[in-house]
């Protein structure tokens, strides 16, 4: 991702810049809050993270949603993509739906693509370092090195600029076990020669006010020390690094999403295309975004999950970063935007939960509402 300090590094144009943008100005429209009623229509776009139902209506996940593919489904194919069969992880989605009763959202129509993604040589920045020397710092391009390196003094604390490293061996350790476990499957599945696959590095970072992941489209996860001093356990810590790896595969899913001459042309027609195309903007807008937050924070309670952590614990991670000093008495700490947004997600997810399984009344009997839709 480009550097937010600026540099004689400013003027480089993010790969992403154009897929973000055009991205953002059709999603901005289409997301609704997650207190509408349980019908409501849904859009999402990203990597299919998990195949939860294979066959001919099959339930993938992606974008923190889960959606099913029926036999009223409009469905389009691209990039040499011909069936449904062909269709797994590490497909990019792109999708609405409604979603019914289950909480589950059956789409009304979804495109699948296999991800274009540029040439990836593998390097050393890519390696994950557990010991380094005193006075190490890392860097997005340059990797993990010493006071000599070229460091310009204007990218230090830049999103992906360069920070110094916490010498304390075991918060390091701790912050790559937890961040490696909140890895999806599918990614550590992938042979390390396949161009999808990311190379995950989880460090801890110092000289920076910021108290959240900083994450970077090459695989970079960096923890701010104040935030894991802050969250002391490692279910608090998981709901942050899961943020970032979902913040890394949302890059990775706009990086690689196959765009036509028609879709440069509207982004050209587009009052601020020109000048968001420079990259900078548009990656601020993928980190700070209200839009790709909720996506995050959708993806990494799915990610947590799947761990094995409490989901529950990433909105009260949020609540605990978000004052810049904690008070006395945590009872009066309230919620942030984006922890009301995921307590939400989760209390509708749960109601979808109870109501597909609450008894429902046939004629005299009493039976849950599968075992009652089996009987219809």
């Amino acid at each position: 991702m480009c550097r937010v300090a600026a540099s004689t590094r400013f003027v480089v144009v993010c790969s992403i810049a154009l897929a973000v943008c055009t991205n953002m100005m059709g999603a901005s429209a289409r997301e609704e809050p997650i207190t509408k009623k349980s019908d409501r229509t849904v859009s999402g776009v990203g990597v299919i993270d998990q195949v939860i139902v294979p066959g001919p209506e099959p339930v993938y996940r992606a974008d923190g949603y889960t959606f099913r593919v029926s036999a009223t489904t409009k469905v389009r194919f691209r990039d040499g993509l011909k069936a449904l069969n062909e269709v797994g992880t590490n497909t990019l989605a792109e999708f609405d739906g409604v979603r019914i009763i289950s909480g589950e959202i059956v789409a009304t129509k979804v495109e699948f693509a296999r991800l274009k993604l540029p040439k990836r040589t593998p390097g050393p920045t890519d390696l994950q370092w557990t010991t380094f020397p005193p006075g190490s710092k890392i860097d997005a391009y340059k990797g993990i090195g010493t006071a000599a390196m070229d460091l310009p003094e204007e990218d230090e604390g830049g999103w992906c600029g360069w920070y110094p490293l916490s010498q304390d061996a075991a918060l390091q350790q701790r912050v790559r076990r937890v961040g490696l476990r909140v890895v999806p499957q599918y990614q550590r599945d992938l042979p390390d020669d396949d161009q999808a696959k990311i190379p995950f590095r989880f460090y801890v970072v110092e000289g920076t006010y910021r108290r959240s992941a900083i994450f970077c489209g090459n695989g970079l996860v960096l923890v701010p020390l104040v935030a894991v001093v802050r969250l002391t356990t490692d279910e608090l810590l998981a709901a942050v690094l899961a943020e970032g790896v979902a913040g890394v595969m949302q890059q990775q899913a706009e990086d690689g999403r196959p765009y036509s001459v028609k879709d440069a042309a509207n982004l050209a027609l587009s009052a601020n295309g020109g000048a968001v195309a420079m990259g900078v903007l548009v990656t601020e807008k993928l980190r700070t975004g209200r839009i790709w937050e909720h996506g995050r924070g959708r993806m990494a309670l799915a990610l947590m999950a799947d761990a094995g952590f409490d989901p529950y614990q990433e909105p009260e991670a949020w609540r605990l970063l978000a004052p810049e000093r904690l008070p006395k008495d945590l009872t009066k700490l309230k919620d942030p935007e984006r922890s009301r947004y995921l307590r939400a997600f989760l209390a509708e997810q749960e109601a979808a939960r109870t109501a597909a399984t609450a008894p429902q009344k046939i004629g005299d009997a009493e039976t849950s509402a599968p075992d009652a839709a089996a009987k219809q």
